[in-house]
């Protein structure tokens, strides 16, 4: 997986981003569960809020798990997470209902100065480059890793540094 963004890197332990740094770009699809990844949110040895839980969670795979931490956070956050876990699992129109709640998110406001534009269209790309299963998947993969990580540095508080 292409490395995380500075601002990123400052807020996850270095354990986590031991374990998330070597793992492939996730799927637009359900993808392939990372089962390190798995295994260390099923231990977790940081307090995590919901809105990160429910990310590392989409990023492992496991769309369910996701699914019913986001469905319950009744903010932006929850519905962008939402948004993306449905567009991952291929219920694009229930995916663009989801980014409609999400309304002007400051997230949004800096995938907008990427070929992302917003989330709706990022949708119907995402839907087209699966049916096409062309180059176009490849870089949908990368603006949902871009989208994966502003969402997450959004969401996750600050953090003392580890020692």
């Amino acid at each position: 997986m292409p490395e995380f963004g500075a601002k990123v890197r400052a807020v996850i332990s270095d354990s986590l981003a031991s374990i998330i740094e070597p793992l492939p770009l996730p799927s637009l699809g359900a993808g392939p569960t990372a089962v390190t990844l798995r295994n260390w949110l099923e231990n977790a040895p940081e307090p995590l809020t919901p809105p990160e839980r429910s990310g590392l969670w989409l990023l492992c795979g496991d769309l369910d798990a996701s699914h019913e931490i986001s469905q319950a956070i009744e903010t932006p956050d929850g519905s962008f997470w939402h948004g993306i876990m449905h567009r991952r699992e291929g219920d694009f129109w229930n995916a663009k209902y989801w980014f409609r709640r999400v309304g002007r998110h400051p997230v949004l406001s800096h995938l907008a100065k990427t070929e992302y534009g917003d989330g709706q269209a990022f949708v119907n790309r995402c839907e087209a480059a699966i049916a096409s299963s062309g180059p176009e998947m490849v870089r949908c993969q990368e603006l949902q890793w871009q989208e994966w990580q502003w969402l997450y540095l959004h969401c996750a508080p600050s953090r003392p540094a580890e020692v």
